[in-house]
């Protein structure tokens, strides 16, 4: 262990050197040779009936996947300001060598590539990092979703007022201990923590609250007869709604994820349930608004098999760890 502690460091500065050597010289065609050697081995991993590789990942695809991660991060350069150093991609890819939840696809990818460091950091952390960030920065830009908030701060007036509000869902929550032989019902939406953001000019609270249930019932039980227990939420978000819906017509804030709004209405509230109406707005789609971005700032021109998606859009309002390609065995890298 202490003979790791004395190798990381120059190893650590040998990366950095090699990427910033290849930071303005890394070519697209070689670009794409690294990642159809990366994407050779999620589909070798994948399982069932499959295409021969070649079917199912032509040239013309592996070109707009690399033109897709160049276009992100000069649009995250040009809008948000952002540029990608060598220091922070040395760092992706420490987080990916020493989190990965698949070591051996990561070890078959390293091998596909020569066992080249910096060419593993910049075909498979490069593009991690650069959607991280620019998708982080779109989800918190309170301009972008400025019209969604303004229709949940109006949504939440009505209500306010006692004036009906469309589009709410019924939810409730019991208060009571979840019985010890009990499982929690497989919930049908990611369970990853979502950073909430709530205010309005009564309150103002800051809260990593998990989400999946608030609006999602579990289980297998008819349409209102859910069982699902208030413990089971983030001990954040249960602080919040504990506070601002301590009885019936009391309205939430605006609670905000990376997905959308949020606002809730205590319906009942006896001493062994909750019950609520929430409501969900929201934001600009990820997908719809990169596509509107101009693509001459990468130095590469639209072709016109762009036009076609290859991400598939995540649920609204829950999903916080994202696809960025078809390459589905990634996810383990995030």
């Amino acid at each position: 262990m202490h003979f790791q502690k004395h190798i990381r460091p120059p190893l650590f500065a040998l990366l950095l050197a090699a990427l910033a050597h290849q930071a303005h010289g890394h070519n697209f065609t070689a670009q794409c040779a690294d990642r159809a050697a990366i994407e050779r081995v999620y589909h070798a991993h994948r399982l069932g009936t499959k295409q021969p590789f070649e079917q199912a990942m032509p040239g013309e695809m592996i070109e707009q996947l690399v033109r897709q991660d160049l276009h992100k991060e000069a649009v995250l350069r040009k809008v948000y300001g952002v540029e990608i150093t060598p220091a922070m991609v040395a760092g992706e890819v420490e987080r990916i060598n020493t989190t990965t939840r698949a070591p051996e696809v990561l070890a078959e990818i390293k091998t596909a590539l020569g066992a080249d460091a910096a060419r593993f950091a910049t075909a498979m952390a490069r593009p991690i990092l650069v959607e991280r960030e620019l998708r982080r920065r779109f989800e918190n830009d309170d301009k972008l979703h400025a019209a969604q908030r303004r229709e949940a701060e109006q949504a939440r007036e009505s209500l306010l007022a006692k004036k009906p509000v469309q589009d709410m869902r019924d939810v409730t929550w019991l208060l009571t201990p979840r019985p010890a032989d009990e499982k929690p019902a497989a919930s049908t939406v990611p369970t990853t923590p979502s950073q909430a953001k709530t205010s309005s000019s009564t309150y103002t609270n800051e809260a990593t609250a998990q989400l999946a249930q608030t609006l999602k019932p579990t289980g297998n039980s008819a349409p209102g007869q859910e069982k699902e227990y208030f413990e089971d939420l983030d001990p954040e978000l249960q602080k919040v709604l504990r506070a601002q819906l301590q009885e019936p017509g009391d309205v939430s804030a605006v609670i905000e994820t990376p997905g959308g709004f949020l606002v809730f209405l205590a319906k009942e509230k006896p001493a062994e349930k909750l019950s609520v109406a929430s409501l969900s707005r929201p934001k600009r789609s990820y997908e719809e608004w990169l596509s509107q971005q101009p693509t001459s700032a990468c130095g590469l021109p639209r072709h016109p098999w762009q036009t076609t998606p290859v991400h598939q859009e995540a649920p609204v309002g829950l999903q916080v760890v994202h696809e960025r390609s078809v390459s589905q065995p990634q996810e383990a890298f995030r």
